[in-house]
């Protein structure tokens, strides 16, 4: 489902390298685990796969497509992406940051209001204690869930997870 072929990322002209000749594959219902050091170019990666950066070389495939022949904005909405500083959007309440690309993908109304109490429930945080607050009135823990809610919220073919659980509170 996902091949990387000698894709490489570098910056300064070539002089510093992020990421240098990776290949990879991983199969439809895989689940990969990209694990190093700090610095080591984990997260390039993860962005060059659904395009927030270029590659400097190399190929990426998804479902047997080149990403670089996808328009951004579409591919993104078909890859669910936990961002390792959360990125939640602090002027939406819970519910709307769950609910944002199934709203950007025209989904009808009582079709993410069902997809957002489901997926709240699933990451153990109820719609009626938690849909209406904002990001800035939940714990970092809670803000991860209601990350890997949103990541979910489309059913994408393709989950990236960027350190997603580095401050989940119990359960």
């Amino acid at each position: 489902m996902i091949s990387l072929r000698r894709v490489s990322k570098s910056y300064d002209h070539g002089r510093v390298h992020a990421v240098r000749d990776i290949d990879l594959d991983a199969a439809e219902g895989e689940l990969l685990v990209l694990l190093g050091e700090s610095g080591c170019g984990k997260t390039t990666t993860l962005k060059m796969i659904n395009r927030l950066i270029e590659p400097s070389a190399g190929t990426i495939h998804i479902g047997g497509e080149d990403v670089c022949t996808i328009n951004p904005t579409e591919l993104r909405r078909r890859i669910g992406y936990v961002f390792q500083g959360i990125g939640l959007f602090p002027h939406m309440t819970v519910g709307q940051n769950v609910g944002t690309l199934p709203r950007l993908l025209k989904w009808a109304r009582n079709d993410i209001d069902a997809r957002t109490d489901e997926l709240l429930s699933l990451v153990g945080l109820s719609q009626e204690d938690y849909a209406s607050r904002y990001p800035s009135e939940l714990s970092g823990g809670q803000q991860q869930r209601i990350g890997v809610a949103r990541a979910l919220a489309a059913r994408p073919s393709v989950l990236l997870m960027d350190e997603p659980f580095g401050a989940l509170d119990p359960i």
